[in-house]
Parts: C-alpha cells; sequence; structure tokens
C-alpha cells in the first residue's frame, strides 16, 4: 500500500491550534511530533512556537497547543513528543535548562499523563570542542496519555538510532527509524490515525507507511504544518494528495509559573571523604532521598565545606518527573545545572545530575580530558596521512584580533611519518607569505598540560600550580606562592618545545579599531559560510562539506586564572597601572586591558601581537614568549587524534563492580586533584 491511495491520510495547511481544532474529538490513536525547539531557529512565520521572549513563554505556548491536542486523542490514544534541550548564558553562567522536562511537569499539571521517557541516543551526534561539561548525545522523547490505560506497551526506553542525512532541506528533521521505532511500541490496528502536529518534512507519515506495511495494518496519517515550503515537501515526499487550508484561529496563552524546590522531611547527608571539598557524588533510590540531598546542598554547613569550584553529581535510580524539574531549579539555590547525565542500566535508563557553583568569581575544576574516549585512528599516524598532500590546505588564523585565511603553497619540511613540519602560508588578505611551524598531533598531547610552574623559593616543579579560591602554598617546601611579587612561580617551556622557532610578533598599531558589519557578526566558525542543508551530524556527512584544515593558535593550552594573576603580580611589581597600559593600546582596548588581571569569568589573555607593548612596559619576563608563540594545528572533521569529548550516555562494562560503583569512579576522575588522580592512575 502507499500513503496517496489512503484517502483518510491528508496534510493540514494551518496554525497548529486552528487545525486540530478541525479534527474530531477522541479520533486520533496517536501523536508524534517534534516541535519548533525555543530560540533556535526562525522560520520565518508570524506568532511561531520557538521564538517566544522566555522560555516560560515558550513552555505555557506548547502547554496550551497540546491541550488542545488531549481532547483529539482517543482514550487509550499516546502522544510521543521530542524536545531539545538549551543552554542559557546569565552573568558568565551557562544553565542547562531542562526544558523537555519542565514541559512535561507542566503538561501533567494541565491534566496529561507520564508513562515514560524514552532516551534517544545518537551515536553519530554532532562532535563538540566544550571543555567544561559533556557533550550533548541524546534527546529525551517523553510518553503522555490521556488516562493510566493506554496501547503503549514498554518494550525498553533507550533507543540507539543515528541521525539520518537527507536531500530535504530542513535543519532539524528526525530520522524515520526513531518513527518507525515509537510505532512500535503501540498496539495499532486497522483505521487507526497517526497524526503529527509539526510535521516539517512529513518523516512521520513516510514511517507510518512503513509501519503499515511492515505489519500488514491500514493506518493513515494526519500532517499539519503552516509553512508553506514544507507543505510541499510532504506532498512530493509522502505521496499525500488531500490538503486543506485551515484559516487561523485567535487563541492566548499564559506562561507558566515556576515553583521553588519545597523542603524535605528527611535529611541524608553525602559522604566525606579526604577530598569531597573538591566534589560529592552520589546515588540515590528514590525521588525522597533525592529531595532530602537537594536541600541539604542548599544549607550553609554544605556550602561551607565545599570549595567554590566543586563539582557535584547526584543520580537517583527510581525518578519521577518532579525529581528533572527541581533540579532545574537548583539556580534560585546557588547552583548551576550544566549537564544532565543518563546513565544505561540494561533496558533502562537513570539520571545524574552536575551541579557547579553559581558564581562567576572562579572557573570549577573539570578534568576532561581525563575520560576522553579514544580515537579510532590506527595507531601509526603514518597510516592516516603518510599519503596525503597538505599543498592547499585551508589555514585559519585565529590568533589575534583580525582573523585571517590562507592556504598551504608548500611542504617545506615533513615528520618522519610524512606528517608536515613547516609549511609556507598564502594569505587571502594581502599579507606577505609566511613559513610556519606545524605541531605534530602525538606532540600537542604531551603539550596538553602545557607549561612547567617552578616554586621561586626551592626551585622545585609545582605540582597544584594555581588555586585561585584558596590561598597556594608549595607543595615540597610548604612555603606560600602566589601572593606577592617576590614568590610569584617561575615559568619554563617544556624541552619539547623549545626545538620549535619563535616567530617575530607584528605588534599591534596605535588606533586600531574593529570593524562592525551591520546585522552580521562575522565568526570563525568553520560552517559559517555553508547553506544549511540537513547534511547529518556526523563526521562523515560533515567530511562532504569540509575537508581538514590547520589553525594557527595558541602553542600552549593556557589556564586562564594562572597566567592572570602572574600578569597582575608582574604589573604591580613593575609598579605599573593598568591606566598606564591603556595609553600604550589603542581605544578599542579599554575594556580588554582590565580583563588581562582578572582571575575570575571575565577574563581574557593577551594575544600575540599585544605582546611587544607590554614587553615594553612591564619588561622582559619568560611569560612574553610564551604567550606570543603560535603554531599550525590540525584540525579535523574526523575524530581528533587525542580522542573525543565524552557525551552524557554512559554506559560501563562493569569489570567486578557494581553499576553505580563504577559510576561514582568514573565521575570522581572529574574533579580529583590532579596530585590525587595521578596517584590513583
Amino acid at each position: 500500500m502507499s500513503l496517496n491511495k489512503t484517502k483518510t491520510s491528508e496534510i493540514l495547511h494551518g496554525d497548529a491550534v486552528a487545525c486540530l481544532n478541525s479534527l474530531d474529538d477522541n479520533s486520533i490513536a496517536a501523536a508524534i511530533t517534534s516541535p519548533p525547539y525555543w530560540k533556535q531557529r526562525d522560520y520565518k512565520f508570524e506568532g511561531q512556537i520557538g521564538q517566544e521572549e522566555t522560555s516560560e513563554d515558550y513552555i505555557g505556548h506548547l502547554v496550551k497547543v497540546y491541550s488542545v491536542l488531549r481532547k483529539k486523542l482517543r482514550k487509550n490514544g499516546v502522544f510521543f513528543l521530542n524536545v531539545g534541550d538549551k543552554y542559557q548564558t546569565q552573568y558568565g553562567n551557562s544553565q542547562l535548562m531542562q526544558i523537555p522536562y519542565r514541559l512535561a511537569y507542566h503538561m501533567v499539571k494541565d491534566g496529561w499523563k507520564l508513562q515514560d521517557i524514552i532516551i534517544w541516543y545518537k551515536p553519530n551526534h554532532m562532535p563538540t570542542s566544550v571543555h567544561d561539561r559533556f557533550a550533548n548525545t541524546y534527546e529525551p522523547v517523553l510518553v503522555l496519555t490521556k488516562s493510566d490505560s493506554s496501547i503503549y506497551t514498554k518494550k525498553n526506553n533507550v533507543f540507539k538510532i543515528a541521525l539520518q542525512q537527507t536531500h530535504w532541506k530542513h535543519t532539524a528533521s528526525f530520522p524515520e527509524k526513531l518513527i518507525e521505532k515509537l510505532l512500535e511500541h503501540l498496539k495499532l490496528g486497522d483505521g487507526d490515525v497517526i497524526l503529527d502536529p509539526f510535521a516539517g518534512t512529513g518523516t512521520t507519515a513516510v514511517a507510518t507507511v512503513t509501519h503499515s506495511e511492515k505489519n500488514k495494518i491500514n493506518l493513515s496519517s494526519i500532517m499539519i504544518e503552516k509553512g508553506d515550503e514544507f507543505v510541499k515537501i510532504i506532498e512530493e515526499r509522502a505521496g499525500i494528495t488531500s490538503k486543506n487550508t485551515i484559516k487561523k484561529e485567535s487563541y492566548s496563552y499564559e506562561p507558566v509559573k515556576e515553583i521553588e524546590v519545597p523542603e524535605s522531611t528527611s535529611e541524608i547527608k553525602l559522604k566525606k571523604s579526604k577530598y569531597s571539598q573538591y566534589g560529592e557524588t552520589k546515588i540515590v533510590k528514590d525521588s525522597k532521598e533525592f529531595l532530602s540531598v537537594l536541600n541539604y546542598m542548599t544549607t550553609e554547613k554544605f556550602k561551607e565545606s565545599h570549595r567554590a569550584d566543586a563539582v557535584f553529581f547526584i543520580g537517583v535510580q527510581n525518578w519521577t518527573i518532579k525529581d528533572f524539574y527541581f533540579a532545574s531549579q537548583m539556580y534560585s539555590k546557588w547552583f548551576v545545572l550544566r549537564n544532565m547525565l543518563v546513565v544505561r542500566d540494561k533496558n533502562s535508563w537513570y539520571p545524574v545530575f552536575m551541579f557547579v557553583n553559581d558564581s562567576t568569581k572562579i572557573a570549577y575544576r573539570f578534568h576532561l580530558d581525563r575520560v576522553r574516549q579514544e580515537a579510532k585512528y590506527p595507531t601509526s599516524l603514518a597510516q592516516v596521512f603518510g599519503k596525503k598532500d597538505f599543498t592547499g590546505m585551508t589555514v585559519n588564523d585565529i590568533a589575534n584580533k583580525t582573523p585571517n585565511d590562507g592556504t598551504v603553497a608548500h611542504v617545506l619540511e615533513k615528520y618522519k611519518d610524512g606528517f608536515p613540519k613547516t609549511v609556507q602560508i598564502n594569505w587571502k588578505n594581502g599579507s606577505p607569505d609566511t613559513d610556519e611551524n606545524v605541531i605534530h598531533p602525538e606532540e600537542e598531547l604531551k603539550l596538553r598540560e602545557g607549561l612547567i610552574f617552578k616554586c621561586r623559593l626551592c626551585d622545585e616543579v609545582l605540582t597544584e600550580i594555581f588555586d585561585p579560591a584558596e590561598k597556594n602554598f608549595c607543595q615540597s617546601c610548604g612555603k606560600e606562592i602566589w601572593s606577592e611579587y617576590s614568590n610569584m612561580p617561575m615559568i619554563e617551556e617544556p624541552k619539547l618545545a623549545q626545538t620549535l622557532k619563535t616567530k617575530p610578533t607584528e605588534p599591534i598599531k596605535s588606533g586600531v579599531t574593529t570593524k562592525t558589519v551591520k546585522g552580521k557578526v562575522k565568526t570563525s566558525s568553520k560552517f559559517n559560510e555553508l547553506d544549511r542543508v540537513n547534511w547529518g551530524a556526523s563526521p562523515g556527512a560533515r567530511s562532504i562539506m569540509l575537508d581538514d584544515s590547520f589553525s594557527r593558535m595558541r602553542l600552549y593550552k593556557i589556564e586562564h586564572p594562572a597566567i592572570a594573576k602572574y600578569l597582575k603580580l608582574l604589573r604591580t611589581g613593575k609598579k605599573v597601572s593598568v591606566n598606564e597600559l591603556e595609553k600604550k593600546f589603542p581605544k578599542s582596548y579599554k575594556h580588554t586591558i582590565g580583563h588581562w588581571f582578572r582571575t575570575d569569568f571575565g577574563g581574557s589573555i593577551p594575544i600575540p601581537s599585544d605582546i611587544p607593548i607590554l614587553r615594553e612596559k612591564l619588561g622582559d619576563d619568560p611569560i612574553w614568549k610564551i604567550l606570543e608563540r603560535t603554531v599550525l594545528k590540525l584540525q579535523t572533521v574526523k575524530t581528533s587524534l587525542k580522542g573525543k569529548n565524552p557525551g552524557d550516555f554512559i554506559v560501563f562494562e562493569l569489570s567486578g563492580l557494581t553499576k553505580d560503583q563504577r559510576v561514582i569512579q568514573f565521575l570522581e576522575q572529574l574533579y580529583l586533584p590532579p596530585s590525587q588522580y595521578l596517584k590513583q592512575g
């Protein structure tokens, strides 16, 4: 069978509420949809969902729409709702907003029954370079019903389904296999109708046909879509010839009202250990215990016993929707929710919430490199790059204020395995050609921790470099360091870096101003100029669009708080004021210069072209050479040689430990001080 032979399959062209009101009550067996995500894309519709001023407005709008949808479902009907989450940054903090779970909470208050939450894990998720949280690798699918009795049959609530590459121009289409999998969790029969109130490119209709043919049942579909362009795609893709245009109706909605975390009647304290001041990890059994832990975390006693840069992981095994909701409301209690991790447990899962201090004073300690997933490259780099011709490869200079693009004109020198060591670059903006050093990816790994800090008082290497939250003491001689100019550490480059050439740096010109383009902000993103067609998010799909490239950037991965403190002590020791420095730099630097000496989230590090003026005013110092050193580093659409960032979907082989023990062991690695971590390793 095909949809064009099924007379009951149709497209309703118009606003979601008006189209839903045109349907008979109690007529729909199942609804499956993914609405526009909040503040993600502008579809240029008047009154569109997803462009509301606040998340509370957005959630309130959807609650209204789905309240109308609930009337159209049969008594035993099911609603599968896929909604993506979002981070919102305020005053230096980036909070995971928990939009899907807050929406579920308010929909339950509106009369829905939450039967389940299915986790859709995307193995080919978009790679990310974030360093202070796990990469987002999954999305939830809410399972909602009108009553406790429904056609939903729970088999497992974790789906591993890859993102789908399509030529249909839609930036947020979900894969057909996801819809097919959801339909398999329903008891469907002849004549049942599947509805999608935000149809997009009609994936739900296509999957309905596949399910009908596979199970030899006669299903039909109703696709609601407002966009003219997408209606045409649905007609072509799904073969639906029946289309009705529905006149828009006026309706109103109210933003949802959030509530604070309630007080708990029980008390559960977190387990104390030698290093608990750096962070805590606890897996609780149920919602009652979880609420108790959240309440304990808000006490002054708890705050006083932990460092301001501590990290907290709290999991709950037998969860309810209230757990997700109250986790999102911890922002009013001193905490920022940075991640919600999903721990796979056979055919089920449970959440682990990652909380950090709601403060802009210092960055929290989080060592993501310790748990990187291994790269899938061959062990020998020569197998990867030995036969590659690097001539013509794109180069992006991101080490300076004004980005500059170029290409590799010649490979002047190679490493033994064929990887380029020195290359000549043709710059596009008219700059003269330059010879640039290229760091070998394996050497980059060795330099990942960067610089060597030594105690000026005893000449021993510091294992704990700089603590922005506490007083600093040398681990060897025990004397206080970092408190004044006389006891600031000495900085050395590792021997590996000393073999690389130092390039002269062209100083900035006085009076230089930053150019802005009206209505547009130029970014350094590799994908800035790409046509936004949904090619898919996997590295393989991205390689269709873009090959490997080089970026000119800092040689070292520099911890900003330590550099800022060093520069501040150097400046005060030389008795040079910020105002004196400002006079030497262009007017556009007025606020930038003060940021060089801030150890909080608002700080920044001087770029190479700033160094000549700083050297002139503050005298010669090893720090200048370190800050002005640049090198070409390989940027790849493939998995990085140093491994990829771990995702927030976690599956463990037990290895003799219980699931919870393995989770705790894994998460503790992320906040232990380096000396303790190395000791354990």
